[in-house]
């Protein structure tokens, strides 16, 4: 028996196989997290493959029997991964979202033989949308607190997560109109399907390699603080609960350069919470009246810097190492930092400064 393939059944041929693997690599990967990364991948091969199977019955003498019913609950396994990641835990609603998916699949196929397949995809449409804007919902809030609670925030905002759902929000933009556009016109959605068939593939091989080279989140969830910290501030609690924001964010600052907090690179909320004697929520609030966690310490980080670059070291470091010194772990962050700062990259801000201090020998 001779099989005929097209272009497009080759590239979900090879969607297929990538995801199976992928998803079966994540099943063991640590951390834990990635098991449902895993499902997710192995739903997509399914889904694929279920497309495949489609095709080739099509353009072929016989046909492959496949029946997926795994479309609708697919998405709920993204969610997991990212609730797991974020809050250490799986809610109790996103359980019940699962049930319903696979509720719902296997509850449709029976009935759409019976009625137009236009109702079921109307009915994933709705199901799986509405999983993506809570997912945005969850990442967007997740991205806010990370800045309040983190001075480094690389790999830890799920940011590669939203570039997902942006392309799942693509591919029903796609779907939808590709089902409009065939009730008046049975070949042109073939470009759509064209152009499904490679962004999926293209997809898969993106969520592998952010997958595998994604650690882990947070071993502790964030503003938790089991154990209170001891009072080893100096800041009296007078000023803590004073009524000028501004007065009581400065003696914090204040304190905070006295100690040189900043210069540890692995510095976060709760171990800044621990070294001042306040509580974690209380040091957040205090902080977010003027700023984030995030700034204020990379602003001080930079101050450093700046300083560093005019001193002994200067002569000794690279830039990256007087940002290393100033407690910078990473070079993204620094430069990030430090250009917004300054309106200049650290490469022109030390050349600015060379010319000043040619300029002052020159006058000498």
């Amino acid at each position: 028996m001779q099989i005929t393939l097209d272009f497009l059944q080759i590239f979900d041929l090879m969607s297929f196989t990538t995801a199976s693997i992928l998803g079966s690599l994540f099943l063991f990967k640590t951390p834990k997290t990635n098991i449902y990364l895993g499902i997710f991948l192995l739903c997509l091969a399914l889904e694929v493959f279920h497309v495949f199977c489609t095709s080739v019955s099509i353009n072929n003498t016989f046909s492959i029997e496949f029946l997926s019913i795994i479309s609708l609950p697919s998405l709920v396994f993204l969610l997991f991964y990212v609730q797991k990641n974020i809050l250490g835990y799986i809610p109790k609603k996103a359980w019940l979202l699962l049930l319903l998916g696979i509720v719902l699949s296997f509850l449709i196929p029976s009935i759409i033989y019976d009625s137009n397949i236009l109702y079921l995809r109307i009915i994933d449409y709705i199901f799986n949308l509405s999983i993506i804007i809570y997912l945005f919902r969850i990442l967007h809030k997740h991205q806010k607190n990370v800045l309040n609670y983190y001075s480094e925030i690389e790999l830890k905002t799920l940011s590669w997560i939203k570039t997902i759902l942006y392309i799942f929000v693509t591919f029903y933009f796609f779907w939808i109109a590709e089902d409009i556009v065939s009730l008046f016109n049975q070949e042109l959605p073939e470009v759509f399907a064209k152009t499904s068939t490679v962004a999926t593939c293209v997809l898969i091989y993106w969520i592998g390699y952010k997958g595998m080279t994604q650690p882990e989140i947070f071993n502790h969830t964030l503003f938790k603080e089991k154990i209170a910290p001891e009072p080893i501030l100096s800041i009296e609690k007078s000023t803590i609960s004073n009524e000028n924001d501004l007065a009581t964010f400065n003696a914090i600052k204040k304190q905070i350069i006295k100690e040189k907090s900043y210069i540890n690179p692995n510095l976060n909320l709760r171990s800044l919470a621990i070294d001042l004697g306040i509580k974690e929520k209380e040091l957040s609030k205090i902080i977010n009246t003027q700023t984030n966690f995030y700034q204020l310490i990379n602003s001080l980080r930079v101050d450093e810097f700046k300083i560093l670059i005019q001193s002994p070291k200067a002569n000794q470091l690279s830039l990256l190492g007087l940002a290393n010194e100033a407690g910078f772990s990473s070079k993204s962050t620094f430069y990030s930092a430090f250009k917004r700062l300054e309106g200049m990259t650290p490469k022109q801000y030390e050349n600015k400064i060379n010319i000043l201090n040619t300029s002052k020998l020159d006058i000498n």
